[in-house]
C-alpha cells in the first residue's frame, strides 16, 4: 500500500476495517440474495409438484431454470420443463386427472385424440391454466397412429 505509506497507524487500522466491512457485507448480502432465490425456485417445484403425474409415465427430459437476481434472457426464471413418455395412448379424462387436484382451473379447448387422418407428430391437446404466480402448460403430442404419447409440462412465470 505505498499511497498509505506516510499515514499514521490509526489511519491504517481505519482503511482495513472498512475494506474488511465491505467484504463481510458483501458476503452476506450474497447469501441472502441466493437464500430468496432457492426459496422462489423451490415454491415453483412444489407447485408443479401439485399435478399428479401418473407413476407409470417416464420422464425423458426435465429442464429447471433457477430463480436470478438477474435474468437477462428470453426464458424467464424461475421456469420449468418437463417430458413425459406416457407408455399409451391417452384419452381426455386420462389428463384431466393428472390436472384435477392443482388447485385452480385448467381449461382445454380440444378432446385429446388423435384424428385418424392425420400422419405424423401432431399435439392432440393442451391443458392451460394460471394460479397468483405462475401459469401451467400441459401439452399432449402424438408422435404417430397406435404410439405412445408425449406429454410435456411448461411453468413460467405469469407475465
Amino acid at each position: 500500500m505505498p499511497a498509505l505509506m506516510g499515514l499514521g497507524e490509526p489511519v491504517k487500522r481505519i482503511v482495513g476495517i472498512v475494506l474488511a466491512s465491505v467484504f463481510v457485507l458483501g458476503a452476506v448480502a450474497f447469501f441472502l440474495v441466493q437464500s430468496a432465490e432457492e426459496k422462489v425456485t423451490a415454491d415453483m417445484l412444489a407447485r408443479a409438484g401439485r399435478f399428479a403425474i401418473p407413476s407409470e409415465w417416464k420422464l425423458t427430459d426435465e429442464i429447471v431454470r433457477s430463480e436470478r437476481f438477474l435474468c437477462m434472457s428470453t426464458n424467464p426464471c424461475p421456469s420449468l420443463s418437463r417430458q413425459w413418455d406416457a407408455g399409451k395412448e391417452l384419452a381426455t379424462d386420462d389428463v384431466a386427472a393428472v390436472v384435477s387436484g392443482v388447485g385452480f382451473e385448467m381449461k382445454t379447448d380440444t378432446p385429446c385424440q388423435r384424428p385418424a387422418n392425420v400422419s405424423g407428430s401432431i399435439t392432440i391437446c393442451r391443458f392451460s391454466g394460471t394460479d397468483d404466480n405462475y401459469t401451467y402448460m400441459l401439452n399432449v403430442a402424438s408422435p404417430g397412429l397406435n404410439e405412445p404419447q408425449i406429454v410435456t409440462m411448461i411453468v413460467r412465470p405469469v407475465d
